[in-house]
């Protein structure tokens, strides 16, 4: 399985933080389920404020995630 990488940082900043950064966006941009009616439109609107397109559903989580 190949590695997931995050362009546009490129030599900069140092491996730690690169890799920190790296680790938060992708679990800020992977795709979650709606609890109240199971659609994948599920994201955030602000920080710790998550809300469904479909269904209207809010809920408030964590800054990078949900805790449900």
């Amino acid at each position: 399985m190949a590695k997931k990488s995050l362009k546009g940082l490129g030599a900069r900043y140092g491996i730690k933080i690169r890799k920190q950064y790296a680790k938060i966006h992708f679990q800020l941009k992977a795709e979650r389920s709606c609890p109240e009616c199971g659609s994948k439109q599920f994201s955030r609107d602000a920080v710790g404020i998550w809300s469904c397109k479909k269904c209207s559903f809010k809920i408030a989580g964590t800054a990078y995630d949900i805790n449900l």
